[in-house]
């Protein structure tokens, strides 16, 4: 789940960050002027516009293809009393990121604030795990492969920033970051629960799924601080080190 809502947040910021990868946009990237009155309208197009570009790569920006985008390394734990557990998730495949969609993507340049909502459908992991704890007072022990799908995945995003100079040219950097996830009809499935015991993996299977919209509820406190905490990560480093607010938002 963690590794969906991450991804998920690169959306939620996807065209700011397209913007913060380089000092010079690709010819064919959409440019949104700062004062034009359908400026949100623009900004929405242009995440449609540069999805084919996003799909498969964009080196001179940094941007690696997210189709499928590749997780090297996720660890997981957990200590509630739904939830108590440690689990480590590595080389996990993410696919059906370029189904995002943008509702909304407001940008309020005097307030110097954004905000946007998106959705992703359908979204698939898969990856190996290492897992032990408990889920709902049961055990869970093992380790071998695990897949996940979610038919709807829904992220609100919201960030207020500040002015700063840098050899005299201004750039902007966060100061405030707040994020919201919910999905909806998420599966899960893990093979190789207790060394391979075919009764106690489907027994166990079979309760996370039964569970798994409270199970999120609980960890949904994580994972919106893990989506906060990768925004400010990418737009600060990206945003302080390669553009400056005039090639983000040029004023004409």
């Amino acid at each position: 789940m963690r590794s969906i809502v991450m991804k998920v947040f690169v959306f939620g910021t996807l065209f700011t960050l397209v913007y913060s990868a380089a000092n010079d946009l690709p010819s064919y990237f959409p440019k949104c002027k700062r004062y034009d009155p359908k400026l949100n309208e623009c900004l929405v197009k242009a995440t449609e516009t540069v999805r084919p570009f996003l799909i498969k790569g964009v080196p001179e920006l940094g941007i690696p293809p997210i189709e499928p985008y590749t997780i090297p390394e996720i660890t997981l734990e957990q200590g509630t009393q739904a939830l108590n557990f440690k689990a480590l998730l590595k080389d996990v495949e993410v696919r059906g990121l370029g189904n995002y969609k943008f509702s909304q993507f407001d940008f309020d340049v005097p307030g110097l604030q954004w905000f946007c909502k998106a959705t992703i459908n359908p979204i698939k992991l898969v990856g190996d795990y290492t897992v032990t704890g408990k889920i709902l007072l049961a055990p869970i022990e093992g380790s071998g492969k695990f897949t996940a799908g979610i038919e709807n995945s829904n992220i609100t995003a919201y960030q207020k920033v500040e002015f700063f100079k840098k050899k005299g040219v201004t750039y902007v950097r966060p100061v405030t970051t707040n994020t919201t996830i919910s999905v909806g009809g998420p599966k899960v499935h893990l093979d190789g629960l207790f060394g391979g015991n075919e009764e106690l993996n489907k027994v166990t299977n079979t309760v996370i799924n039964d569970n798994v919209n409270e199970l999120f509820e609980d960890l949904k406190p994580v994972i919106e601080k893990i989506i906060t905490n990768v925004i400010e990560q990418w737009l600060f480093k990206g945003l302080e080190d390669n553009v400056p607010f005039d090639k983000l938002y040029p004023e004409k």
